[in-house]
């Protein structure tokens, strides 16, 4: 009897199989001879599974994403405020040397989805600012019930997003503290839309 392969567990697994390779080498220096030896397979075999290495990259920063946004949801959590959890959720990436590594993979991820944006590369950017921009405004709207912020925050989600990423893309161009630049984003940001203590 023939084995049957469910084809998405097994991309899925060979991205994951190849994710440290990719965090060690960086998406220009990854080959696909690295990522089939990675994998235990053969290189034709990585053909089966991905057009090509941007979509095996692609299939990897994709896990890296959700694994992002599945760490930020927990650490929200814990937060009390809503200054807090926004402080958790745009510190995220900046926190060790294994959220450095990613930010650094993400920091190329995003070089080069501006130089060659591929169609599929902006229909996943737009779905993990659809993610992140929800996110926030769970973030703001708790913060509004708690009686912290005023209403008029709502209409932050944008900005938040914006500044999120000017961060990471300066903290590669200009090697700026990012925490203490997010920290003082906020701290100047509270000042301007708290109403009260929390209830």
């Amino acid at each position: 009897m023939a084995i049957i392969v469910n084809k998405e567990e097994k991309r899925r697994a060979i991205a994951q199989s190849c994710s440290e390779l990719l965090l060690e080498n960086g998406i220009d220096n990854l080959t696909i001879a690295q990522i089939a030896q990675s994998a235990g397979i053969g290189k034709g075999t990585v053909y089966e599974y991905f057009e090509n290495k941007e979509d095996i990259v692609f299939e990897i920063i994709t896990l890296f994403m959700i694994e992002f946004e599945r760490r930020a949801l927990e650490q929200i959590q814990s937060a009390a405020s809503a200054k807090e959890k926004l402080q958790l959720f745009l510190g995220l990436m900046f926190e060790d040397e294994f959220d450095r590594r990613h930010l650094g993979l993400y920091q190329e991820y995003l070089a080069i989805s501006l130089v060659q944006g591929t169609p599929q590369m902006v229909e996943f950017s737009l779905l993990c600012r659809e993610k992140f921009a929800h996110i926030l405004g769970d973030i703001l709207e708790l913060g509004i019930a708690k009686g912290e912020i005023c209403e008029a925050s709502r209409g932050l989600i944008s900005a938040l997003m914006l500044f999120g990423r000017g961060v990471v893309v300066d903290s590669k161009v200009t090697g700026i503290e990012a925490k203490a630049e997010i920290a003082q984003f906020l701290d100047t940001l509270f000042e301007l839309i708290k109403i009260g203590e929390v209830k």
